[in-house]
């Protein structure tokens, strides 16, 4: 379905997105309405199947409370298909934020379980790797190859938020990106890149996209993007 700037505004304050002439942003908690516990988020504040389905897979990306994070909601992914189209940022610099916490077996699955983008962001694909030399990282493409690990596999705290930012710099075609949280032995965990080159020639960010595959589960706890 497609909406007029109109109906944009009228149903911004359902969306969590905040328009005016200066920029256009997009946030989400999952703790407030539209967004219910145990509600699938497929048709809610945006979110989408990301490619066309027959099937109904709506209970793989849901509102749960989450009970290792004191049942504060989050958003559930498990062999998820998501995407979210939003208002193109109109800042020359942009920041990206967002919580993002895995859970996944110490055996079984392999490669990028799961593959955060964000449509005209030229820092790639966040994702969690679940081969051998994996782990968290950034800067995958669009096939789900390459990347920078930031946190192998073997360090990774399941069922813990790690906070990702990226600031997005236009005009100087880079961007900076800090990931943190804390490690499997519970130390406190920062990665940090500054002026990193942009891998494509984008100008705005437009969309969201998440898949998520079957041997991993993904809890998203909040994200903003934000023009500056």
């Amino acid at each position: 379905m497609k909406l007029s700037l109109r109906s944009l505004v009228t149903v911004a304050p359902l969306m969590g997105i905040c328009l005016s002439s200066a920029r256009a942003d997009y946030g989400s908690t999952f703790t407030t309405p539209p967004y219910a516990i145990d509600q699938s988020v497929i048709g809610v504040a945006g979110w989408d199947y990301r490619l066309p389905t027959t099937e109904d897979h709506s209970e793989k990306a849901r509102v749960v409370a989450v009970r290792w994070n004191g049942y504060q909601p989050a958003m559930m992914m498990k062999g998820a298909n998501l995407k979210n189209v939003i208002p193109p940022t109109t800042g020359g610099k942009v920041r990206v934020a967002f919580d993002l916490a895995v859970t996944f077996p110490d055996a079984g699955g392999t490669g990028k379980q799961f593959r955060l983008g964000f449509a005209g962001a030229p820092c790639g694909e966040i994702y969690m790797d679940l081969g051998a030399e994996g782990g968290l990282g950034y800067q995958a493409d669009g096939s789900g190859r390459g990347g920078v690990v930031a946190l192998k596999k073997g360090e990774v705290k399941v069922n813990s938020f790690y906070h990702y930012a990226v600031l997005i710099d236009f005009p100087k075609m880079t961007y900076d990106i800090t990931i943190t949280g804390v490690k499997r032995d519970e130390s406190p965990f920062s990665y940090k890149a500054e002026g990193v080159a942009f891998e494509s020639r984008s100008k705005a960010v437009t969309s969201i996209y998440i898949l998520s595959g079957g041997s991993l589960t993904a809890y998203l706890a909040s994200m903003e993007i934000k023009s500056e």
